[in-house]
């Protein structure tokens, strides 16, 4: 199983699939994985999303739900992608989440071979809108499953609650002028600096708190040093507990902020919180031998949850090198979390 994973993996790793990019190399390539190892797949295709792939073994079985789209590969790496040290394997998507899929595979060629039922849905899309998961979401895989497990990172913890995403693009609006006659113009940029101002100072929260973290990430504005600039533009990353109804965050956000600017909202998902006191919650904790966590971030949970109150978030690796240089997931991570994957649906088969 070893050599599967690993093999398997590095292969995954070498394959661009960067969400905004194309997706077919890495559609095929999985298609075809699970061909081999006896298991049909169906791909869903549409406009407004990319692409996902569904796959069944008999009816009735836990699902098992992953992305296999990666953020950019960006700058200062120190590894080379697919570089295995000290039991780590690096690269892009290798903790987030390639790794964790190509363990789901591995637990779903032995799921196989002991005639367990089982789905599993790869979806394309995950790291900028969850769109192919909220179609997917209306598949019988869903919604007839007796357990829906998103195999995101969580060393190995079972998550049942996650916090919501709130980001948007904030706009002030200037007058152009010469720069040598500022008293001509209104400069957009000094209008947005006390609103990033306002908004940093309601962001400073430890990720393991539960509470609002917020983040101006990007600032666009001017067109030369010597023309005083008539837009400002920024985009601002929320994330925020269930404690916030989307009225109540919006007024903490924005409600004591006086300077005039135009909101373009680019994604919204709600924070999700179930029952962990649910059987299907109690049997991972028990065969995992492991404790209850919530995450900072928002996962395809939230798409799933609406049709399958049966879902939680469990997966192998330490989410601290995610979306970063040198991203890694340790390899024994996913030896682990196979077998407990295995363990868990033939528990889960034995009661239906």
């Amino acid at each position: 199983m070893e050599e599967f994973i690993v093999e398997n993996l590095r292969k995954m790793i070498d394959i661009d699939s960067e969400s905004k990019g194309d997706m077919d190399e890495i559609i095929e390539f999985t298609t075809s994985l699970l061909d081999d190892i006896g298991l049909k797949s169906r791909v869903l295709k549409g406009d407004e999303f990319n692409p996902v792939i569904i796959a069944s073994h008999r009816k009735g079985g836990v699902c098992f739900s992953g992305h296999l789209d990666t953020v950019p590969v960006g700058d200062g790496w120190e590894h080379e992608e697919g570089e295995i040290e000290n039991g780590k394997i690096f690269g892009r998507g290798a903790l987030d989440m390639k790794g964790p899929c190509v363990a789901v595979i591995a637990a779903a060629k032995k799921l196989i071979e002991k005639d367990v039922p089982f789905s599993l849905i790869f979806t394309t899309d995950e790291e900028i809108s969850m769109n192919g998961a909220l179609e997917a979401a209306s598949e019988p895989e869903i919604t007839e499953a007796p357990v829906v497990i998103v195999a995101e990172p969580t060393a190995k913890l079972v998550v049942t609650q996650e916090k919501g995403v709130y980001q948007f693009e904030l706009q002030t609006k200037g007058i152009n002028a010469h720069a040598s006659m500022p008293e001509k113009g209104e400069n957009a940029i000094m209008k947005m600096v006390p609103i990033i101002k306002n908004l940093d100072s309601k962001g400073h929260v430890p990720a393991t708190k539960d509470e609002m973290t917020c983040s101006v990430n990007v600032i666009e504005s001017g067109s030369a040093t010597n023309v005083i600039p008539k837009r400002c533009r920024v985009e601002v990353d929320v994330r925020f507990p269930p404690s916030f109804s989307r009225s109540e965050l919006e007024e903490h956000l924005f409600g004591d902020i006086e300077e005039e600017f135009d909101l373009d909202v680019i994604q919204y998902l709600d924070a999700v919180k179930v029952d962990e006191n649910m059987e299907c919650v109690k049997k991972i904790l028990e065969i995992a031998d492991t404790e209850l966590w919530s995450v900072p971030y928002g996962t395809e949970m939230v798409r799933f949850v609406e049709n399958n109150k049966n879902t939680f978030i469990f997966g192998p690796g330490e989410v601290d090198s995610a979306h970063q240089p040198d991203e890694y997931i340790e390899l024994s991570h996913l030896l682990d979390i196979v077998d407990i994957y295995v363990e868990y649906a033939v528990s889960v088969a034995k009661e239906r």
